[in-house]
This record gives C-alpha cells, structure tokens and sequence, in this order.
C-alpha cells in the first residue's frame, strides 16, 4: 500500500469528519456518520492484514484526536484509545469476512462500514463506561450513548456508500496488491 496515498486520504477523510459531520447531523441525538471508518473499511478490504491493522490503527488514532469528551463540571478532555482500539476491532471484523465479500461492490463497502462502525461503538462506549466505573470525571450515560452510537452507525453506511464511488476507483492509486485467488475444484475419479 502507499502510505503516502493513504495519508492524504486520511487527511481528506479527517476534514469531513471536522467540516461536514456536524452539518449533517439529524434529529435531537444528534446522529452524525464517521467519514474515516468507511476509510478504514476500504483499506482493510484490499490491503494485507498487518497493513490494514495499522491503518485502522491510525484513522482510529486520529478520531481519538479530536474527539472531545464533556467533563462534569465544565471543560472537555482528549482520551486516547478508545477509537483506537475500536476502529482496529471492526478493521478485524471486515478481515475475518473479506474473503466472501464483493470488495468492488459500493454495496459492500457500505455494509461493511456499518457492521465495523457498530463494532467500534460498541468497543468505545465499553471503555468509557470502565473508565466512568473508576470514577473518572468525565459525563457519560452508556445506554443512551450506545443506542445513538448505534444509529449513527446506520447513518455511517451511508456515508460509506457515497465514499466508495470515490475510493473504488482510486485502488490502483492506493497500490494495492492484486492477489489471485485461483480456486482448485477436485475432480471426482
């Protein structure tokens, strides 16, 4: 894969991520998609495993960045980790199922965008309920928080569908590595 490719991908999906999430936000919830996840998605789609990890890795990284958590009391905080660890759970999810999928497909990027982004909120909202368990500081209400997390990972689908026009076309810029996967049929004697 080139990194160089991926960063700059990276860097546009962080920009809609800042810049167009909170004008697309439905409803009281505030439902809002991730534009890095379906990035995420399409890289675990067609590069190796160990890259693929260390993208998600890294988009789940830069989230993490600039996700502000309310704390009680007034002010926010920056905590590292926990998209982290939940982009690279649903990167492993789209892994363990990428060998039946249709990776061409805008379709199954779009699935595949909401089932890792399901994954991953659910991997966020159990960390910050342990971390709110022992006492931290900051606000959060794990119900409520997962079923609008939840949401937004339907919402993220969407958002993959409309990424994967643009992404698709662009897999031999990102310089992945056409892998034949020639299927041996015995014969019966």
């Amino acid at each position: 894969m080139n990194w160089l490719t991926f960063a700059i991908a990276a860097w546009f999906a962080l920009g809609l991520e800042l810049g167009l999430r909170p004008a697309l936000r439905l409803g009281p919830e505030a439902l809002a998609p991730s534009f890095m996840l379906p990035l995420a998605v399409f890289v675990c789609l067609w590069a190796p495993h160990r890259v693929a990890l260390w993208a998600c890795l890294a988009c789940g990284l830069l989230v993490d960045l600039t996700w502000r958590h309310p704390i009680t009391g007034g002010g926010a905080a920056t905590i590292l980790g926990p998209y982290a660890l939940g982009y690279l759970l649903g990167g492993q999810l789209v892994l363990a199922l990428r060998g039946v999928l249709i990776r061409g497909n805008p379709l199954t990027m779009a699935v595949m965008s909401m089932l890792a982004a399901a994954v991953a909120h659910v991997v966020v909202v159990a960390a910050m309920t342990v971390r709110t368990l022992y006492g931290d500081p900051i606000g959060f209400a794990p119900a409520p928080e997962l079923l609008v997390r939840l949401g937004a990972s339907a919402y993220t689908g969407v958002a993959g569908l409309a990424l994967s026009l643009l992404l698709i076309p662009l897999t031999p810029v990102f310089g992945f590595q056409q892998q034949a996967t020639h299927r041996r049929i015995a014969r019966r004697s």
